[in-house]
């Protein structure tokens, strides 16, 4: 068979692989963060492939979009970067391995082995000599061989003869040569030059078998390629680098180290996915190597995103995008360990359409029948499409099912530091299950590296609230401390003004000083007394509070007081299915004075201040096998569109002596003082602000609450 025939019969087949420099640019313009949505569509539009891979994705029911998407773009915009990163490395990859199974005598675990290992060495070696774009050599190593594959699935009653009639690779290359007109290496390179690469790179695929005293005058491409074929052969690798060590400035000890670096990842991702590094027959091998890309992609994206989320929401849409994008699970519920109540509390991505029913939903830990539960305790995955006839499901498992709309969940625990903090749900049919099953190892690290990133942050966020919580603690202790020091010495020189003013005649000139210095001393008791409502505020017994009526009245008396004159707007904006929340009327009625004061001082030329209630529904849980209802919690802002407050400051909002005002006698006191009643009250207060756009106080008080012990 002639060259140029092989190469046309190549060209009219339909299994030639599809062009791989969408891929590269596509992976490039993800990871630059310059290039814009218009650029990444027009990529995207040149792969049909991949452009029929992110419409499938787009047009899920389970995405659950509010409108159609009609064009790339808003595709584009709305699965984000990432995930078109994750998709790029997925189709594009999976695309080149997609080997036929009609020649069982063609070894392609052996194959796959070579090639990737091949390709490890020469990023390596590109890297070490500082090279541009080691992806490219990556590449060149990953796909160096590709032409026999071609070759296998365009003419595999021919390759088969190939195969039964040469024991090694020198023999493999010659027959090709009888039985083609063209090897493997020219195929490749032909391929390369079809997909307008880098003509160098296909020039090192080209010469990749070529003596080595003709090697030594080609260019670094061909050396870099020709030196990681060698290195990743099977036998006596080491022993053959001192005659290559002529090709590179790398010295001796540094090709060792690659090749020893190479040969334990290759190994590692081999067994991590199941492929026998001895290069036994591997009948799922194909699987195996869509495996291996789906390594990459959440390697490579997912989990790099994972490490860049800055909250527990985000890593949580980062890890569904992950296992929807990877493994095909259309959706995924989430539960988190809540010690301190003794339940599990659920969660999704706030685009599932059962968003508001999962956060309502909570599952006592005492339920041991619950999947859930097992998967928490013991730590291991739970199948329900495993459970036998005789095993039922609990109430829950079966409503989670339904609400996930499959067949079957498949829990994982989400793991850190040993322990288990929390659960993934998610939706399978066996089909689904069996994939995961098979992945396990690189499902249980994911799984482990979504509870490190989530432990971290909830570590900052604990760690930034404990040294908060510490510092208002010292300021109260030292607080305390002064006045009772200073107590001391007032009552004794009042006993003295009282005693001398008694040894005095009434009309005695000096007793109108010792009225003075008695009130001065008053007012310095008074001082101290409102240091001490910051540092131990007086809360009463605690009672059910209608906290819509509460707001009215205290917005109405301080409209007449302080708004009016100052020309400022009042509004309020009530929740009718506000609860009445279980807590101190007159500790809340100062906190809610304060922060209206320090909104109307702020605001010297007028604006706007509002007052808004609201039940937080999804904060209410329903405990599914116990049929309780667990009260939530409910959230009450005061926001003003006044100057806002300067970042410097906010570090230091709630601490005592922090202020933007002057002259005032308890300055710096009134938040601090809010702060410690709110915390009284078993709840939280944060702000939120930016300069010239105003501040907004958000409270967030639970609805059946207790007064705290005294420790």
């Amino acid at each position: 068979m002639k060259q140029t025939n092989i190469f046309e019969k190549i060209k009219q087949s339909n299994t030639l692989p599809q062009l791989p420099q969408v891929m590269l640019r596509l992976i490039k313009a993800c990871n630059s963060g310059k290039t814009s949505i218009d650029e990444l569509a027009e990529i995207i539009s040149t792969d049909p492939s991949l452009t029929s891979r992110l419409l499938q994705i787009i047009g899920s029911p389970y995405i659950n979009l509010p409108k159609a998407v009609n064009s790339i773009k808003n595709a584009v915009v709305y699965l984000g970067v990432d995930t078109i990163r994750n998709m790029a490395i997925s189709t594009s990859a999976m695309r080149f391995f997609n080997v036929s199974k009609i020649v069982p005598e063609f070894d392609i675990g052996r194959f796959w082995y070579h090639s990737y290992k091949c390709g490890v060495i020469a990023k390596k070696i590109a890297l070490e000599n500082n090279f541009s774009d080691p992806d490219e050599f990556f590449l060149a190593g990953l796909l160096h061989d590709i032409g026999r594959l071609v070759l296998l699935q365009n003419f595999p009653d021919d390759y088969k003869t190939v195969l039964q009639t040469t024991p090694n690779e020198k023999q493999i290359l010659a027959a090709e040569m009888e039985m083609f007109g063209a090897d493997t290496p020219q195929v490749s390179a032909w391929l390369f030059r079809q997909w307008n690469l880098n003509p160098l790179i296909a020039d090192a695929v080209l010469f990749i078998n070529e003596p080595i005293e003709q090697i030594k005058s080609a260019l670094f491409h061909v050396k870099v390629v020709f030196i990681s074929n060698i290195l990743a052969g099977r036998t006596a690798v080491l022993e053959k680098i001192p005659d290559i060590i002529c090709l590179t400035d790398i010295p001796r000890t540094g090709l060792e180290q690659i090749a020893v670096e190479a040969e334990q990842e290759v190994f590692d991702m081999a067994k991590s996915l199941g492929i026998n590094s001895d290069y036994v027959q591997d009948n799922d091998c194909e699987e195996s190597l869509t495996c291996e890309i789906k390594d990459l992609s959440l390697f490579f994206g997912t989990l790099r995103n994972l490490l860049q989320a800055r909250d527990v929401d985000s890593v949580l849409d980062v890890a569904q995008n992950g296992f929807k994008i990877i493994f095909n699970v259309p959706r995924m519920f989430y539960f988190f360990l809540d010690e301190k109540k003794n339940m599990l509390t659920g969660g999704c991505s706030s685009n599932d359409k059962a968003n508001k029913i999962i956060k309502s939903i909570a599952l006592p830990i005492s339920n041991t029948s619950s999947l859930v539960v097992k998967c928490l305790k013991e730590n291991t995955v739970q199948n329900s499409l495993k459970q036998t006839p005789y095993q039922k499901l609990a109430i829950s498992d079966t409503q989670l099912i339904r609400l996930l709309e499959a067949k079957g969940m498949y829990c994982i625990p989400i793991c850190s530091s040993k322990t288990t903090s929390g659960i993934m749900v998610l939706g399978v049919d066996a089909a689904t299950a069996k994939t995961l099953d098979d992945n396990s190892g690189l499902v249980r690290l994911f799984s482990q590296q979504t509870g490190v990133c989530i432990q971290s942050i909830r570590f900052y966020n604990d760690y930034a609230v404990n040294i908060h919580e510490k510092k208002m603690q010292a300021y109260s202790t030292l607080t305390d401390k002064v006045i009772h020091e200073i107590n001391n010495p007032i009552a004794i020189i009042k006993n003295y003004i009282q005693t001398l003013g008694l040894k005095l005649p009434d009309k005695h000139p000096v007793q109108k000083d010792l009225c003075v210095i008695n009130e001065e001393m008053i007012r310095v008791a008074g001082l101290l007394d409102k240091l001490g409502s910051f540092s131990s505020p007086k809360i009463d017994g605690f009672e059910p509070v209608d906290i819509n009526q509460l707001c009215l009245g205290i917005l109405e008396i301080l409209k007449k007081s302080i708004l009016l004159p100052k020309q400022i707007e009042a509004d309020i904006l009530v929740d009718p299915e506000m609860p009445r929340v279980k807590t101190d009327r007159n500790g809340l009625k100062q906190v809610f004075i304060n922060l209206i004061k320090n909104a109307a001082e702020a605001m010297n030329t007028g604006g706007k201040i509002t007052v808004t209630t609201r039940f937080l529904s999804d904060s209410a849980k329903i405990m599914i096998d116990e049929k309780k209802r667990i009260p939530g919690s409910v959230e009450i802002v005061i926001s003003d569109d006044g100057p806002g407050i300067d970042e410097t400051i906010k570090e230091t909002l709630f601490e005592p002596y922090t202020t933007t005002k002057t002259g005032t006698a308890n300055a710096g006191l009134g938040l601090a003082i809010v702060h410690s009643i709110v915390k009284e009250l078993n709840g939280k207060i944060t702000c939120k602000t930016k300069p010239g756009k105003g501040t907004f106080f958000i409270i967030i008080l639970p609805v059946i609450s207790s007064k705290m012990k005294q420790g």
